[in-house]
């Protein structure tokens, strides 16, 4: 066995109007099996209590490994992120904690494994999530749009694994961990990886790609930062559902209901949100060209150009034949 020093994680917890989940989220980190952690609670100048329950919470807690910031302002989830990463300290790999959800003991530890892997590095890796009430009860054992690219087949057998062991008489889910992790080299239009607290990512990485403005990047950073990794690093998903995602009623983005299938998670017409993403994805690659091809290789930043382009301008339907002729082409 080789003994090697962990890496500091750095995780943010970035918080607006949740008082009544915030706690068990600041809670959910602090007992984390994975130490070396720094910690950054972010308020968003909430108008609830938030403040004064992060403050208790973390007095009880009195654990040195965290701090705490107030913003002045909402500066929405880019701004939180920004926030939280100046004060991290040097931290390689960070995670940005939603304050409605909460993670699992193992969690960090998961994705340290999965990062530290020796077959490939990459910039970005996620895993799987049950999906929670206001109140912490299952509502779904998975994100069905988990690592997905076109949805579930039409008919499959469920393997006994995946079905959770509930103990009728603590009231308790057993959902047994497959560790499996997979590694997905290319992008496409259709793939989706995972929430923004499934996420683990390299500091490196996104000092160089958050570029957009707090204004521009309110929500959705989750998903500029999963493309801008698919499109130059690959990314690393791992199967297992190591957080709850909670879906409350008053979320930011997934405000419908859990109605089983292939539900859409929001009210929201997800086509143009995902376009105007792809928009700023592309800004940030021709505006940061220099940068990001010292990085990555003029062609690497070409190729992903060049994709991105393609979605913004070919349906799905399209986008196979078209991406074949191009590659075909190169």
């Amino acid at each position: 066995m080789i003994k090697a020093a962990v890496p500091q994680v750095g995780v943010i917890i970035a918080n607006y109007n949740n008082g009544s989940y915030v706690g068990q989220a600041i809670r959910s980190v602090a007992t984390q099996t994975f130490r070396n952690l720094s910690v950054v609670v972010v308020d968003n100048c909430s108008t609830d209590a938030s403040d004064v329950l992060i403050r208790e919470t973390l007095s009880r807690l009195g654990d040195e490994r965290f701090k705490y910031v107030r913003n002045d302002c909402n500066r929405g989830q880019a701004g939180a992120m920004r926030t939280g990463l100046v004060r991290l300290d040097g931290a390689p790999f960070v995670c940005l904690l939603d304050s409605d959800d909460y993670l699992y003991a193992d969690f960090i530890a998961r994705h340290v494994e999965a990062h530290l892997n020796t077959d490939f590095p990459v910039a970005l890796s996620y895993c799987d999530s049950h999906i929670v009430d206001g109140a912490g009860g299952l509502l779904a054992g998975t994100a069905w749009w988990f690592d997905s690219q076109q949805g579930p087949d039409s008919c499959r057998r469920i393997d006994p694994l995946r079905v959770p062991q509930l103990d009728c008489q603590s009231g308790e889910m057993n959902f047994a961990r497959s560790g499996a992790v997979r590694l997905n080299t290319t992008w496409t239009p259709h793939q989706a990886s995972n929430s923004m607290t499934s996420m683990m990512l390299r500091r490196a990485f996104v000092d160089l790609v958050l570029t957009p403005s707090d204004e521009e990047l309110k929500l959705y950073v989750d998903y500029y930062l999963s493309t801008f990794a698919a499109l130059l690093t690959g990314t690393v998903s791992l199967a297992d559902a190591l957080y709850a995602y909670r879906m409350h009623g008053a979320n930011s983005h997934s405000s419908e209901a859990v109605l089983g299938g292939q539900y859409n998670s929001s009210r929201r017409q997800w086509e143009p949100i995902r376009n105007s993403v792809w928009r700023l994805v592309l800004r940030a690659l021709e505006d940061g060209r220099g940068r990001v091809e010292q990085s990555f290789g003029v062609h690497k930043v070409e190729q992903a150009t060049t994709l991105v382009r393609l979605a913004l301008r070919t349906d799905a339907s399209g986008w196979r034949s078209r991406l074949q002729r191009l590659l075909l082409s190169a």
